[in-house]
């Protein structure tokens, strides 16, 4: 037992030093995420269903941009790994380039899904504020990914603390702008839904700012006899989209049953929509936690990549699961005891309450693989494996999660809660996949080291 702590160790150690500052910027996520229900939840049940029913469908084009952007952490640790400052500084440069255009892009998307928003089948009396909210929080995406890409090549030099300042920073400007805006108080204008959505937009603008001007003071990226060549830009703006599609489509697809989900509890009832939205503010608690785990994963799998020692590669990852499976079994517990207590931070009404509580528990049951999954998807990140992981979520989500949804929740019989009932199923097969992936890449590192 005491060799087997002495081997792991110094990766508990590590692995927590660089997640705990990704963690605190997800809890300062997380917290903003749930106050803005909470306030929103105040204005009443239809207020908080149209927030749920555009928050839905702006995590579609959101996720594939964040997943886009995941793909500069590795190369960026994996050039630093090697000490390969020139290819540095051109996948810094190419990581602002590719994100601004891809959030051109995203913004053209959200401009067709709001054109479709009144062909979704929901509840008529949502749809006009849905709208309204959505164009708003729209325009929020370009400044996310302008700081989306500091945030990420920080991350691949091993600094989480960067984008956790700012992070925090802005999570207290948006839940004052919240207060101002929403109920109009100390002379703000009473906007209701629509102050969380310029709220939100306020908060994404500075930290667009507040990243552009800390990232220009790395001392890894501020050399100055450095001359990137475009020829070295174009290359490592052709590595950053050539990895950052898949990885974008991979965290798309993971997204997608809960979104397909949302709209299909739209189609049940505006109470479900409210629980759906209640009990996945609570599931980002433990979701963002993992990631956090995830991104510290990510950044010593890549460094060790670059270094090619497949020994450290294994007892990284090892490490990452144990720890979060500890989380897990944690986070599970406080949800069952809690479940009845949790949603009344959000409603007052006695039908979502009972719905939501239902679904917490569907949830308790799909965390563990969830856990897992995310911690798998981290290590394939940091061996810049992106291709085959999109494809294996592809077939968990689109293949069976969603299509099990369906029939549970429409041929089955079990409403609301059977639109839940794919989750699991969904993760666990997908945590079952990249098992079996990371292990076939784990041995492939070892041959090639020997």
């Amino acid at each position: 037992m005491k060799r087997y702590w002495r081997l792991f160790r110094p990766h508990y150690a590590e692995t927590q030093k660089l997640a705990l500052p990704v963690i605190i910027a997800q809890i300062g996520q997380i917290t903003v995420g749930l106050i803005d229900n909470m306030m929103i939840g105040q204005l009443g049940k239809t207020e908080l269903a149209a927030a749920s029913f555009a928050n839905t469908l702006f995590a579609l084009p959101l996720i594939f941009g964040m997943g886009f952007a995941m793909a500069i952490t590795p190369l960026i640790g994996k050039a630093y790994g090697n000490g390969n400052s020139s290819e540095l500084k051109a996948l810094q440069k190419a990581a602002f380039i590719t994100n601004f255009i891809m959030a051109l892009i995203l913004i053209a998307v959200c401009i067709a899904i709001y054109v479709f928003m009144p062909l979704m089948g929901q509840p008529k009396n949502i749809l006009f504020q849905s709208q309204s909210f959505f164009s708003i929080i729209s325009l929020s995406i370009l400044p996310l990914m302008i700081f989306l890409s500091g945030k990420q090549v920080a991350e691949g030099l091993s600094n989480t603390r960067l984008a956790m300042v700012i992070t925090l920073g802005a999570n207290i400007i948006n839940i004052a702008g919240n207060y101002l805006l929403i109920f109009g108080k100390f002379g703000a204008p009473e906007l209701g839904l629509y102050g969380a959505g310029w709220s939100t937009l306020l908060a994404r603008l500075i930290m667009a700012i507040a990243i552009l001007i800390s990232i220009r003071k790395l001392k890894v990226l501020t050399i100055e006899h450095i001359i990137t060549s475009t020829k070295t830009l174009i290359q490592s703006t052709g590595k950053i989209i050539k990895l950052g599609i898949p990885m974008g489509l991979h965290l798309f697809s993971e997204a997608s049953a809960f979104i397909v989900a949302g709209i299909m509890i739209g189609w049940i009832s505006e109470t479900g929509l409210a629980a759906h939205q209640i009990v996945l503010s609570i599931s980002t608690l433990g979701f963002m936690l993992y990631q956090g785990i995830g991104s510290g994963t990510t950044i010593r799998i890549s460094q060790f990549s670059a270094r090619q020692v497949p020994t450290l590669m294994r007892q990284a990852s090892t490490a990452s699961l144990q720890i979060v499976i500890i989380m897990v079994v944690i986070i599970s517990a406080g949800l069952i005891l809690m479940r009845n207590k949790l949603p009344l931070l959000f409603s007052t009404d006695p039908e979502v309450i009972e719905m939501a509580s239902k679904m917490i528990i569907v949830l308790v049951i799909f965390q563990l693989f969830d856990a897992i999954q995310i911690i798998y998807s981290s290590i394939l990140r940091g061996m810049a494996d992106a291709t085959v992981p999109g494809i294996l979520t592809i077939i968990s989500y689109f293949f069976i999660a969603i299509p099990f949804s369906y029939w549970a929740a429409f041929v089955g019989g079990y409403g609301e809660i059977g639109i839940w009932l794919g989750f699991p199923l969904g993760l666990g097969i997908c945590a079952l996949l990249f098992h079996f992936r990371v292990m076939k890449l784990h041995r492939k590192a070892a041959l090639l080291s020997t």
